[in-house]
């Protein structure tokens, strides 16, 4: 077995651990200050999608072009998203202290919505690093991903979330698992996630005849039905 064959499973296997890491140590650092996350996460998934796709190109050249192509449209995602998650869980600790059964009704709605907005922000950065169009497309787009493929939208879940509420409550070993996220963690997730999410982006892709750093996705929702409508592919400038 030629270890120096690039085809060889050893060293692609290699290649994908090298993209995760790299692309996790990429995300923490500019995640840094916090309101720069969206983008971020936006950045990482975009190169994990090319890394299960197979074209993932130079990891740093590609989460630095995804980082600077979707900042915008990510930050102001990720903001909302703080801000309806501020006022959410503010309304959920109000309302889980008052004992009258309209409360009741009213947190058990706000705990729907809660799950909603997690299955929400699970699925928009991933959707804005693969595919070109609007906030509100994306966020529409992102919910009918989400609805169509529920069994993956359950495992993502669980995916995403099992591991860090594991890391929450065993204190004991905050220490080991504060070194897997830092070096892994984040990557190793969102890598997970994208060979169940390439599947669902796959059919809207469209067909290319050279897989190269410059091809990019593009999807757009059609106003009339919200049926999600395949466009032509947009280069990457």
């Amino acid at each position: 077995m030629n270890l120096l064959n690039e085809d060889n499973v050893v060293h692609i296997c290699m290649n994908i651990i090298g993209d995760i890491v790299l692309a996790n140590l990429l995300f923490i650092l500019c995640s840094i200050p916090i309101i720069t996350i969206g983008p971020s996460l936006t950045a990482l998934y975009h190169c994990m999608l090319r890394t299960v796709k197979g074209n993932n190109n130079g990891t740093v050249k590609t989460f630095f072009r995804a980082f600077k192509d979707n900042f915008i449209q990510s930050l102001l995602i990720w903001i909302l998203f703080l801000f309806v998650l501020l006022i959410l869980l503010l309304n959920i600790r109000f309302l889980s202290h008052t004992g009258n059964s309209m409360s009741k009704l009213f947190l058990y709605f706000s705990l729907a919505f809660a799950v909603l907005l997690t299955i929400e922000f699970l699925y928009v950065f991933p959707v804005i690093s693969a595919f070109s169009g609007s906030i509100k497309n994306h966020m529409k787009n992102a919910l009918l991903f989400a609805v169509m493929h529920f069994p993956s939208t359950l495992l993502i879940v669980v995916i995403s979330l099992l591991p860090m509420y594991m890391t929450y409550q065993d204190l004991e070993l905050m220490p080991l698992y504060a070194a897997c996220w830092f070096f892994f963690g984040f990557g190793l997730t969102a890598y997970i996630n994208s060979k169940l999410l390439y599947r669902m982006f796959k059919p809207y892709l469209g067909e290319e005849e050279d897989v190269n750093e410059d091809a990019n996705f593009s999807i757009d929702v059609d106003k009339a039905d919200g049926l999600i409508e395949l466009q032509n592919p947009k280069d990457e400038k």
